[in-house]
């Protein structure tokens, strides 16, 4: 007989689905499995603080060993916007950088927070890598009354100074866009000509008045009357009143260079 492929999965579904099934029953798969920590004691509701792990946010931390988030933030410097809900615990080795502790590198991460909420909630917890805690941390627990005179003498004698991580900050200057509509253009200064003015024979009328000087003045001058064409040159304008040109030309050369 020839078995049809969607027969083939059918079968594949049914076998698979039958599977999940069975060992739901038994209790080998859980899909709604739950990611809370391990009760400590099963008489009592106290969450395990060896369970804590990195991907808790300090949310959880508050939901399962009554730490509240302020205390958290403050004990390890944070910042004070922090969102408790989306700040995880190994975010911490991703803002302080590993201290040297007795000829040893030691990272702030996890397991910090655990000692931390174990001194904080009462709830026991032997660590076998932090003996060292925020000097931040250790005022905390001690301004809110968490420490017994034991755990106050060593845990005061066994601090360090949190340090940031330094983010890098670039000098480039932010290049502007270059457009000619609206750069400002520098006023340009007036150049000054320290040459004196010279005039010639065919310079006219209309320029010497455009050299700086009025028609009052100029008359004032040439003793002469500015004509109606000013584009006649000095030259032959003062000849035909019979006067000298070099007569006029020293006196107006004088004026235009003081």
């Amino acid at each position: 007989m020839r078995i049809n492929h969607i027969h083939i999965l059918i079968i594949l579904i049914i076998i698979i689905g039958g599977g999940v099934l069975g060992t739901s029953q038994v209790g080998l798969f859980d899909s709604s499995r739950s990611v809370q920590p391990g009760k400590l004691d099963d008489s009592a509701d106290v969450y395990s603080i060896a369970d804590i792990r990195g991907s808790f946010t300090i949310t959880e931390i508050e939901q399962y060993y009554q730490v509240p988030p302020a205390a958290i933030i403050e004990a390890f410097s944070l910042d004070k916007d922090t969102s408790p809900a989306k700040f995880q615990l190994k975010d911490l080795k991703e803002i302080y950088q590993p201290v040297e502790i007795e000829g040893e590198m030691y990272e702030v991460e996890t397991d910090t927070v655990k000692v931390f909420v174990s001194l904080y909630s009462g709830i026991p917890y032997v660590s076998e890598e932090t003996n060292h805690l925020p000097g931040q941390a250790v005022e905390y627990l001690i301004n809110e009354d968490k420490l017994t005179e034991e755990e106050q003498d060593f845990w005061t004698n066994h601090t360090f100074d949190l340090a940031p991580i330094k983010q890098e900050v670039t000098d480039e200057p932010v290049e502007e866009e270059a457009n000619s509509d609206y750069q400002e253009l520098e006023p340009q200064k007036e150049e000054i000509s320290d040459e004196p003015v010279t005039i010639v024979g065919k310079t006219t009328i209309a320029e010497i008045l455009s050299m700086g000087i009025d028609v009052t003045t100029f008359q004032e001058i040439t003793g002469l009357e500015v004509p109606e064409d000013k584009n006649i040159n000095i030259r032959d304008y003062a000849a035909s009143f019979g006067i000298d040109f070099g007569e006029i030309r020293g006196k107006l050369e004088s004026f235009l260079s003081n």
